[in-house]
């Protein structure tokens, strides 16, 4: 089955031609994501960039605390804003990346027929022409990869470096982390995927599908 293809111009939506109505009953998908044989499933795949950021920001909030713990509070209330900094960025990307690998998009097939799947219960259903598969630009891919591929492993080596004084090194480590797994999540998730747009009410949802999975299921 063809699909209709967008080309990604600074990786925006596509705009869309409407989408097939849900329709009811659901072509006789079952309530309950448990209930579909796992060979009919197509379950969204991530990359790891939240999960590089957060672990950056723990060895960065552990060098901030050693800085802390072996120099004092020199300038008061400023001295916190690092420590400050990389706590929020472990709670809101760590958080983020454990609230989406549980609330997993999942698409059930049944000949022409596709039914989504939020968090485990069934949300919509569709025919095969509401996929609309989403060609990234390739000029992004390699400007994420080139720009963190290259910065990220630096600082690895600069931290490591330096991790004799850990209240340097920890954060320095803290950003080649980050960077060299964002760096690692472009590659897996912008070239070893397919990214894909299904409805979502009166709107889409993106989805993203290893290319071995979206070539079984024929997308």
């Amino acid at each position: 089955m063809a699909h209709a293809c967008r080309r990604g111009r600074g990786d925006g939506a596509p705009s869309y031609p409407p989408f097939v109505q849900p329709s009811s009953p659901h072509f006789g998908f079952p309530a309950s994501l448990d209930q579909v044989p796992a060979h009919a499933v197509a379950v969204e795949t991530f990359g790891f960039t939240p999960l590089s950021l957060a672990l950056g920001g723990l060895l960065g909030l552990l060098g901030s605390l050693v800085g802390l713990a072996t120099h004092g509070m020199n300038q008061g209330l400023p001295d916190l804003y690092l420590p400050a900094g990389c706590l929020a960025g472990l709670l809101v990307f760590g958080g983020f990346e454990v609230w989406r690998r549980r609330s997993k998009t999942a698409l059930a097939f049944m000949g022409d027929h596709v039914a989504v799947y939020r968090a485990g219960q069934l949300a919509e259903t569709f025919t095969r022409r509401g996929i609309i598969l989403y060609r990234l630009s390739i000029l992004n891919t390699i400007r994420e990869v080139m720009l963190f591929g290259i910065l990220g492993p630096f600082a690895i080596l600069g931290g490591l470096a330096t991790l004799a004084e850990p209240s340097i090194g920890l954060c320095v480590l803290g950003v080649g982390v980050g960077m060299t797994g964002a760096a690692a999540s472009a590659i897996y998730a912008r070239v070893a995927c397919r990214h894909f747009f299904v409805p979502r009410g009166g709107t889409t949802e993106h989805v993203v599908f290893t290319r071995g999975l979206a070539e079984r299921f024929g997308i």
